[in-house]
């Protein structure tokens, strides 16, 4: 047994080695989407291949070099054999990473003849071949119109990279400059790992690094494992839903959870969810996992770090082959890490949130959803200077709202739970590539409306520069049609996702006037249009391309909201006076709430809300029953309290519901709004949606939120 002191001076020392690595694949990378937006990330794992640590970019990569590893121990073992210095590269979404433009290299660690860990490096290349530039390939049918994924080879052995093997990978792509300089980042970060980890062996001896590294799972597994002893036992459901344009019209896919908690175990049950896609859009088993993995490091890293196998070891998965979240071959996939996976990201963070709010202990740390579904754009082209470029435009995505928390607003475009995720800066993708930013900005009113309300989003416009025009502009974003970003307790969910292309404007007229214009409207043009959400388009010179992401899901009823908050947000152009009254019922008076008005706008939301509502279908036990001890809790409003009778469903009004046995569902008014879904021309048709409101027929409360698709409602 190691002794404490020398314990803790491992973990920090595993720790560091991992941060080490993580530093050598950006500074080698140099591409702005893995140098400053992080998306990368490097993992240290046992012998066996259970992660131990993690970097702090996106989870997902370190996620798919564990799953790489397990592969090339179970396949590769006895040929081609894994000896010193190999590395082993794969872009195999059925194996490992959860699409084609997802690469991983893992590495086996010796000392001497023993096999004692490995390390794993994983980034996101711009292009690696396919029907389409780019990383997605718009329309395709199977994995065969997609990308050719690249099973486990052995791309360096014995120190030596395979010029053979390399040239097969970058032959493939349209970007193979950046892709080879990539490849050296994983590489390098190997050495930097490795050479850590194998200086540490003589110093403190074989076995002891060995045992550190079981031991930082063993101590992460053991506070999992306390914590879910102290909350209830439950079962806690959410449906989120992806919107993909394909075949010239928009279909709507359900990604359907049931949480389910006993003892000290998580089953994540998604066998309600919607057959598979042909293409594009699918979830493999893989990807399905490593997404509920970045909900759970989201939810419970306070007490697992950075330790993806402490949470492997207390959860199972539950999902149905042939279906959008554990999709068949040859169901493509090129969109692995943007499509369905945020979808399975949203409802593993509902309903892990809904699970602590059961807990009076836990419950300060459950979260409504941040962002819903991304809003992408690759382009690619030859920049002025002849050179071929490809970029991810994916600021909205990374940078949408934060969701709020019990006691906290979200983070405004605070984006996701991964610490190091970023965006890059505006001056450094003008500098790499022929645009021209307008703006880059928060976005008003894209926040989840709430008690404590959602972060906002980010907006931003661009334009082709010093070029005569970008020829390859690949659209491929979801979230345009209805809100995936859920609140919390009956916080509202946060704004759609917005495109507008603006066509043959006078952009360079106003630049010799010396004007910049800060809104869309301040521009004209020869036409504006709604491109598809899915598209291969182009711009021209003298167009302006508008892209305008969603915010964080919200927490609680708005109308709880303190009036002097909303006030603040509307004179930092958070939210707008309108929509200040409309959803957070506070009148202002100048800058500051008035109080006289705002108690009478919010008593007359209550009444509206009383009078558009229809009735429960079941009356309540009760209209004011006296408080017994907590069972459970279930959000801000609601508990499950002992009385007489037996368990109780209450509000904090007084109002008993039903009995806990009961859906307490029937017993809250309920209204449903259609909603207004973003325009996408004449020949495009658009599903439509319902926002249902459950409230208390007693305070009048919004005690619930869920966003329903007819066409896909069990």
């Amino acid at each position: 047994m190691i002794d404490p002191i020398t314990f803790e001076v491992l973990r920090h020392r595993l720790a560091t080695v991992v941060d080490e690595g993580a530093a050598v694949l950006r500074n080698v990378s140099g591409s702005p989407s893995v140098a400053q937006s992080n998306d990368c990330n490097v993992a240290l794992l046992t012998a066996e291949g259970e992660g131990v640590i993690i970097g702090r970019g996106i989870a997902s990569h370190a996620m798919s070099c564990i799953q790489t590893a397990k592969y090339v121990l179970k396949h590769h073992s006895e040929n081609p054999g894994i000896g010193p210095d190999d590395m082993f590269f794969s872009n195999h979404p059925y194996i490992g990473t959860p699409h084609q433009t997802c690469g991983v290299m893992v590495a086996p660690i010796f000392a001497g003849n023993r096999l004692i860990a490995w390390s794993g490096a994983g980034v996101h290349f711009g292009d690696v071949g396919g029907c389409e530039p780019g990383q997605v390939s718009i329309g395709a049918r199977s994995i065969w119109d997609e990308a050719i994924p690249v099973p486990p080879i052995k791309l360096v052995e014995g120190g030596r990279l395979r010029k053979d093997l390399e040239e097969d990978f970058l032959v493939r792509s349209r970007t193979r400059v950046q892709n080879a300089v990539d490849l050296k980042s994983m590489i390098g970060a190997h050495h930097a790992i490795v050479g850590r980890i194998m200086g540490m062996v003589p110093r403190y001896g074989t076995e002891t690094v060995v045992e550190a590294l079981d031991r930082v799972i063993g101590i992460s597994e053991a506070k999992l494992r306390s914590i879910l002893r102290e909350i209830p036992d439950g079962a806690w459901s959410c449906d989120n839903y992806l919107d993909y344009y394909d075949e010239k019209r928009m279909k709507v896919y359900a990604c359907r959870l049931t949480l389910k908690k006993q003892g000290e175990g998580l089953v994540f049950d998604f066998t309600k969810s919607s057959p598979q896609a042909r293409a594009v859009v699918n979830a493999t088993f893989g990807a399905t996992e490593g997404y509920i993995l970045r909900a759970m490091l989201g939810i419970f890293g306070f007490a697992v770090a950075h330790c993806p196998a402490a949470l492997q070891r207390i959860m199972r998965i539950d999902a149905t082959e042939g279906t959008i979240v554990h999709c068949a071959w040859p169901a493509g996939v090129c969109k692995g890490t943007t499509s369905v996976t945020q979808s399975v990201w949203q409802v593993a963070t509902h309903c892990l949130s809904q699970m602590l709010l059961s807990s009076e202990k836990y419950a300060p740390r459950a979260t409504a959803v941040s962002r819903g579904h991304l809003i992408l754009t690759d382009i690619l082209g030859k920049d002025q200077y002849g050179s071929l470029f490809a970029a991810v435009i994916q600021e909205c995505g990374l940078a949408a709202g934060s969701g709020a928390g019990v006691s906290t607003d979200g983070i405004d475009t605070g984006g996701v739970t991964e610490p190091e995720v970023a965006i890059p800066n505006v001056e450094n993708n003008e500098f790499r590539y022929p645009l021209l930013y307008l703006y880059r900005r928060q976005r008003t009113d894209s926040e989840g409306p709430g008690k404590q309300r959602g972060g906002v989003g980010l907006s931003m416009a661009y334009m082709p520069h010093d070029v005569a025009g970008i020829p390859d502009v690949m659209i491929h974003t979801h979230g345009v049609t209805f809100p995936s970003a859920h609140g919390l307790s009956g916080g509202y969910p946060a704004a759609i996702n917005r495109l507008t292309i603006k066509r043959g404007t006078n952009i360079a007229e106003l630049f010799q006037r010396g004007i910049l214009p800060g809104e869309m409207a301040e521009i004209d043009a020869r036409s504006e249009e709604t491109p598809a959400p899915f598209a291969h388009d182009r711009l021209a010179k003298g167009d302006i391309f508008e892209v305008s992401g969603g915010g964080g899901g919200g927490y609680g009823d708005p109308l709880d909201r303190a009036p002097e908050r909303v006030a603040d947000d509307v004179a930092r152009g958070l939210v707008s006076r309108e929509s200040a009254a409309a959803r957070y019922g506070v009148v202002l008076n100048g800058t500051r709430a008035d109080a006289t008005a705002t108690a009478a706008k919010r008593a007359a939301t209550k009444a509206e809300r009383k009078s558009s509502a229809a009735k429960p279908r079941c009356a309540p036990l009760s209209a004011n029953g006296a408080a017994g001890p907590l069972v459970a809790g279930i959000n801000e409003y609601l508990s499950i309290v002992q009385a007489p009778a037996g368990a109780v469903v209450r509000c904090r009004c007084g109002c008993i519901l039903s009995q806990a046995a009961e859906d307490y569902h029937q017993c809250l008014a309920v209204r449903e709004t259609a909603g207004q879904t973003h325009p996408l021309g004449r020949d495009r048709e658009t599903p439509g949606f319902t926002v249902r409101e459950f409230f208390c027929p007693n305070c009048w409360t919004v005690v619930d939120i869920a966003v329903v698709m007819a066409e896909t409602e069990v």
